[in-house]
């Protein structure tokens, strides 16, 4: 933090206030008219408070008042976007200095000398309230901003760029060496007038064809990274859809973007009556599951739907497992299957009990398949059950260690996506059950910051006031 004189005539808190001053004259004008210096009342507050200050100045902040007139509000909007990025400058600071003092630290004490960055990062964006797996590419982002692009870290201190628009110039620069990242960056700046107020593609752009001059001799490690990195995933959008997203390399989505043009235009040359997207659509689905009727699958479906909902025609959402709330009439839906082509279904029953919806035994009683604490952990956990994180479930994890004598069962699982499972290996990373309704476990992380993570509540758990809104589905013959 920074740090102010309190001499005689500094300007300083002690220089506008004398013992003698009545409380009446401590309001800000009265001050200001005995000479306080704002801006090193404000640097000696916040040098004396630290983290406390910054907490206090941001509860005031949300008390200030809306202006009125529309020229004062927009006034009022670009200010605290300047707020932000210069937060955001500072936050970059703050999270390097921690780095450099964990890992000087554990080589002192000789701990992961190996990795002495474990585990930092998912602190860090537990502390953000984001994903742990994101920490690290946010300290990365933060190492790059405060020891490669000082101009890029001044400009985002001083409100000429925001946040979006650096990570557009660390997303572009991050692989050049740093001579050419250093040219770049005061280039930026220099051409001020012309570089920024673009927005992000413009932007990205600029920078991407200033870059281009200074990778030719990585062209062919840029070639060997895009197809290390290459990925699809799929996850949901809303009540309805899914959605597929990837990253490819040139190759590869030049290949497929072929596939769908040349499917497309068959279908339009044979009068099919679906758009280009929804033919496009269809052709993925085909030709990663080899069914081109969706109607037709079949699948195993774990659902978690209270007795009324299934039976009563009772609105209460139901919880599909690998997907998440459905709305009731969904999930009679898919139970049902279709008159014409009724679905070859796997059906689960799983029990809440009332008021918690913590899941408390699994029925052995099931159709085509049995019972086991794999799904059950699964089916209650829905996502990795790391704070903040909400990833797919990869493992199953003891929530203390099977090596610190954790018991396999139930209350000391957790579902994980395979990075959180690695970092809480960290040292001085502890985690701990805590009995209660429904599942719940403690996380101390490395820096001694302590957060909790809930199960998910279950169908039943909450009271719906309303009636019944459909029929019960026909029974089905065993």
């Amino acid at each position: 933090m920074a740090t102010s004189s309190s001499d005689p005539g500094s300007g300083s808190i002690t220089d506008a206030v004398r013992a003698d001053v009545p409380p009446a004259e401590l309001s800000y004008g009265a001050l200001v008219g005995r000479g306080l210096d704002i801006d090193a009342f404000l640097a000696e507050y916040f040098a004396l408070t630290g983290v406390d200050g910054i907490r206090t100045v941001t509860l005031a902040l949300g008390r200030t008042p809306i202006e009125v007139e529309p020229f004062e509000m927009v006034e009022g909007i670009g200010a605290l976007e300047s707020l932000k990025s210069c937060a955001g400058a500072v936050q970059a600071e703050i999270t390097c200095a921690h780095v450099d003092a964990v890992t000087s630290d554990r080589a002192e004490r000789g701990v992961r000398q190996k990795h002495p960055e474990w585990g930092i990062g998912a602190d860090v964006a537990m502390a953000r309230h984001e994903s742990p797996r994101s920490g690290v590419e946010y300290v990365n982002f933060c190492q790059l901003l405060v020891s490669g692009l000082p101009f890029t870290l001044q400009g985002l201190k001083y409100g000429v760029i925001n946040a979006a628009e650096a990570q557009v110039i660390y997303r572009e620069t991050r692989h050049l060496d740093p001579a050419a990242r250093a040219e770049i960056d005061a280039r930026l700046f220099t051409d001020v007038h012309t570089c920024f107020g673009l927005g992000g593609k413009k932007l990205g752009s600029m920078v991407r064809h200033w870059a281009l001059a200074y990778v030719s001799e990585n062209e062919t490690d840029l070639a060997a990274k895009a197809l290390k990195d290459r990925y699809v995933n799929i996850y949901p959008l809303d009540a309805h859809r899914m959605k597929l997203v990837g990253i490819l390399p040139t190759e590869y989505g030049v290949a497929i973007a072929q596939v769908l043009a040349r499917e497309t235009g068959r279908a339009q040359a044979a009068g099919d009556g679906r758009n280009c997207a929804q033919v496009a659509a269809d052709t993925v689905l085909e030709g990663l599951t080899g069914v081109s009727d969706p109607a037709s699958f079949s699948v195993q479906l774990g659902v978690v739907m209270t007795d009324r909902t299934l039976f009563q025609g009772h609105p209460e959402p139901a919880y599909l497992q690998g997907y998440g709330i459905i709305s009731a009439q969904k999930a009679r839906e898919l139970l049902a299957g279709s008159p014409a082509k009724p679905l070859d279904s796997w059906v689960r029953r799983l029990y809440t009990a009332p008021g918690t919806g913590d899941l408390v035994a699994m029925d052995q009683k099931t159709r085509l398949f049995s019972g086991g604490l794999k799904q059950f952990i699964n089916v209650r956990d829905q996502f990795c059950r790391t704070p903040y994180c909400g990833g797919r479930i990869q493992h199953l994890d003891h929530v203390v260690q099977s090596a610190r004598g954790g018991a396999t069962r139930a209350e000391n699982a957790s579902s994980r996506c395979a990075w959180c499972n690695a970092t809480k290996e960290a040292p001085g990373w502890e985690e701990s059950p805590i009995p209660g309704d429904r599942h719940t476990l403690r996380v101390t992380t490395s820096s001694r910051h302590v957060h909790t993570s809930t199960a998910p509540r279950m169908p039943g758990t909450d009271y719906y006031p309303v009636r019944p809104v459909s029929p019960p589905p026909p029974r089905r013959r065993q």
